[in-house]
């Protein structure tokens, strides 16, 4: 046997394999966080997709079940309270509210757009995009005091919490609803909208063939909000 040949292929074997063991990651520990709230109790059924994403989760339910996407437009809303009650019937309430700040955002980032040829409003000397939030909320107070006569409420859901552990209430409710608004009253908020922050004549000059086709692209801005 030659000893020599062995010995080296030994040793370049077990280079190899210390190597190898160098370079293999090691495992690092994950910690995962324990939840900041115990749910006590639920309303049956569970939480859907339509808490975070209204209007796909509609479009995927479809007319057979009660959606129409062609005709509605559907936005989620939440609040809380210490009954059950009051925190569904706040986020009824506060969903004229919601729906108005959707709708002068769209608004306002869609006037921005318009816009963005030029990076000052000529008349005053200050950014069209500049006062964005001033303009949100002054828009959505506006629009936050139409009546919305085409809003149905489709859905409601409810968690009683328990945040004690980490020093929180130990109960508290939060409710989630399902609204769902006819496409012709959000349209009449985007006009709305639109005359409101389209106040300076300079602006609105520049712009105004540039929105022509502004509910089109409400709905494909709902398709990806």
């Amino acid at each position: 046997m030659n000893w020599k040949k062995y010995s080296l292929a030994s040793f370049g074997a077990l280079t190899l394999t210390l190597a190898a063991c160098s370079h293999t990651p090691k495992a690092e520990e994950v910690k995962v966080e324990k939840p900041e709230f115990k749910v006590l109790e639920a309303a049956p059924g569970g939480r859907e997709a339509w808490h975070d994403d209204a209007f796909s989760w509609a479009r995927e339910m479809g007319k057979d079940n009660g959606y129409d996407v062609e005709k509605f437009y559907y936005y989620s809303g939440q609040a809380e309270s210490a009954s059950k009650r009051a925190a569904c019937e706040k986020a009824q309430a506060n969903m004229v509210d919601d729906i108005a700040k959707n709708v002068a955002v769209f608004v306002d980032s869609a006037v921005a757009r318009a816009s963005s040829d030029s990076s000052t409003d000529s008349s005053s000397g200050t950014s069209t995009t500049g006062e964005s939030s001033e303009e949100v909320s002054r828009i959505s107070s506006q629009l936050s005091k139409a009546q919305l006569n085409g809003i149905t409420i489709k859905k409601n859901y409810w968690e009683k919490r328990d945040y004690s552990e980490h020093g929180g209430a130990r109960s508290i409710y939060y409710c989630w609803a399902l609204a769902e608004v006819n496409k012709q009253d959000v349209q009449s908020m985007i006009a709305k909208a639109k005359t409101l922050r389209l106040n300076n004549a300079d602006l609105r000059d520049k712009v105004e063939d540039k929105l022509k086709n502004i509910d089109a692209d409400y709905d494909k801005y709902q398709q990806q909000h």
